[in-house]
């Protein structure tokens, strides 16, 4: 059974956007304080899956687009 993921990692948000890990951390970290100042609780090096999927254009489903969970 195939679970989604309910955090995205930084390396995950490297890979997603073909970024250097040193920049995803800050792309991160942004994202982070969007939802800061907005009263979510945060956890720092990762965001929420669903929040990458609604502010970017295009991206429905991100588990597609990870090596990981690409079908073969």
């Amino acid at each position: 059974m195939h679970r989604r993921k309910i955090y995205l990692s930084v390396e995950d948000i490297a890979e997603l956007f073909g970024l250097s890990v040193s920049f995803a951390y800050r792309v991160v970290e942004r994202m982070n304080a969007d939802l800061a100042s907005k009263n979510y609780y945060v956890i720092l090096g990762r965001v929420p899956t669903h929040y990458v999927e609604d502010k970017i254009c295009g991206l429905e489903h991100v588990e597609q687009y990870l090596k990981e969970d690409k079908a073969v």
